[in-house]
């Protein structure tokens, strides 16, 4: 006998992924229905996950990048001198960590545990003095060397050993630290949308994520699954092997989808993996392993899959293997697939540490400069403490640490609002302001680009206003990297 068939959980599937029954994705009609549902085509926030180490967060910059970085689904460690200070600057989130600690000073061991990365946005204090020689600034606190020089060698105390025990991952989603976009990216699509009764949810744990719910053969159904939005910008996973998953299962077999196409019921690339019953496994998916399949039956004639652009991910529990054949450890009633993380693995290596440095810090060394046509810092560089040279300095050892790094020099940052293109340069030329928004942004978009690692840039604001999604990874491939 066959059951409900549910149309308000149908209608809410359309909803949420964009789409219409033999129309497909609205993309097409945005221009038409944006005016009538602006939040229709609201994109989820996600950009990246994983816990992200920030140094120096009650500074302006440090702010700015704190912020940025819990807006697009980061957790964060923030690693400040002032308790007090940092409850009263930076947001209120339960995705926030505070670790008190001077970089003048050994690090505590454990202040990286856990993390991804580290954005280390540390720099000696300089405020103006009307009573101070010129420049009218001063140094206030510790000194240059010993903020940027002797507080790197305390950060690569910490970072050497546990960033060289890490493997080169790519983190798409870490449910160890699981923000509120890493959910809201992700949908149940089921057999409902083919007149099935089966429903599965997805929702966060203190940890990990759970794919769970009822699958049921009736009304010719057999099939619950997640699937996440198709995600903008798509993911660029070249140079990595395949996707890794830590989970905890059921002991059914499972399906794991990529797509690499927009089209909303074009062809899926597929594998299929076994659980074990109420323990964690770690399952690696070979991209080569991956098989094109439409509407479950396979796709000999489909193009390769594309992992220059993976639109989106998704997970499932079939009765049906492809081709018509049963999964031989499917089972109808209630399923639980506890999720830690999805990754994808290679030994491609991303950025772990980036640095905030600043334009100019080769320019004191530069005799052929006219000092009046420089900025205050390049010209009184010797009066400040040689604040640029210790900046160089601390450069240059983590250039030397066997990290992969990225250094960005900035030019005179601003509390404007952002949303100006950026404009990306070498050789310690560059000359005007960008927003610390901005360049938040733009550290933010560095910890998922392999092409970033072991380059040094000067970035500088232009007229222009900034593109939705600025292809940072072509633009980086045009830059010389440090590396011979």
């Amino acid at each position: 006998m066959a059951n409900n068939w549910e149309l308000g959980r149908f209608l809410d599937t359309l909803r949420f992924f964009q789409t219409l029954p033999f129309v497909g994705t609205l993309e097409p009609l945005r221009p038409v229905l944006l005016p009538l549902l602006p939040d229709l085509f609201k994109p989820p926030a996600y950009r990246g996950s994983g816990l992200v180490v920030v140094m120096g967060a009650t500074g302006r910059t440090g702010q700015a990048v704190v912020k940025t970085l819990l807006g697009q689904g980061y957790a964060v460690r923030s690693v400040v001198r002032d308790r007090a200070k940092a409850e009263r600057l930076l947001p209120p989130d339960p995705f926030l960590e505070i670790v008190v600690a001077d970089v003048t000073q050994p690090l505590p061991a454990d202040v990286l545990q856990g993390s991804r990365a580290v954005i280390n946005c540390v720099g000696a204090k300089v405020q103006p003095n009307p009573n101070a020689p010129p420049p009218g600034l001063e140094i206030v606190g510790a000194s240059p060397e010993a903020v940027e020089f002797e507080g790197m060698r305390h950060l690569l105390e910490r970072a050497q050993p546990y960033f060289q025990s890490q493997p080169n991952t790519y983190p798409l989603f870490d449910y160890r630290y699981p923000t509120p976009p890493l959910k809201e990216v992700w949908g149940a699509l089921d057999d409902v949308v083919m007149g099935g009764v089966s429903a599965s949810q997805f929702y966060l744990k203190d940890h990990s994520a759970l794919f769970t719910g009822v699958v049921s053969t009736a009304n010719s159904g057999g099939f619950v699954s997640i699937r996440t939005r198709n995600l903008t910008p798509p993911l660029n996973l070249q140079g990595y092997t395949g996707i890794q998953l830590r989970v905890r299962g059921d002991g059914q077999r499972y399906k794991f989808f990529l797509r690499s196409d927009p089209a909303w019921d074009g062809v899926g690339y597929a594998i299929s993996f076994d659980t074990v019953a109420d323990q964690w496994i770690t399952v690696e998916l070979p991209f080569s392993h991956f098989i094109p399949v439409f509407r479950a039956r396979t796709a000999p004639s489909a193009p390769p899959l594309n992992v220059g652009q993976i639109y989106s991910l998704q997970l499932m529990l079939s009765k049906f293997e492809y081709d018509g054949a049963l999964n031989p450890r499917f089972r109808p009633g209630t399923l639980s697939l506890e999720i830690e993380s999805i990754q994808a693995y290679g030994n491609l290596p991303l950025p772990r540490i980036i640095q905030v440095s600043s334009a100019g810090v080769t320019r004191p060394q530069q005799a052929n400069l006219d000092p009046k046509e420089q900025p205050l810092a390049v010209q009184y560089n010797k009066e400040l403490g040689g604040l640029l040279t210790w900046k160089l300095a601390a450069e240059n050892m983590l250039r030397q640490s066997g990290l992969p790094y990225t250094i960005v020099r900035p030019c005179g940052l601003t509390d404007q609002s952002g949303g100006r293109e950026l404009r990306l340069d070498q050789g310690d030329r560059l000359m005007g302001s960008l927003s610390r928004e901005d360049l938040a942004a733009f550290l933010a978009s560095l910890l998922n680009l392999p092409m970033a690692c072991y380059r040094t840039m000067e970035v500088v604001a232009t007229d222009q206003a900034a593109e939705a999604y600025p292809n940072w990874a072509v633009r980086l491939a045009q830059l010389a990297s440090d590396r011979p």
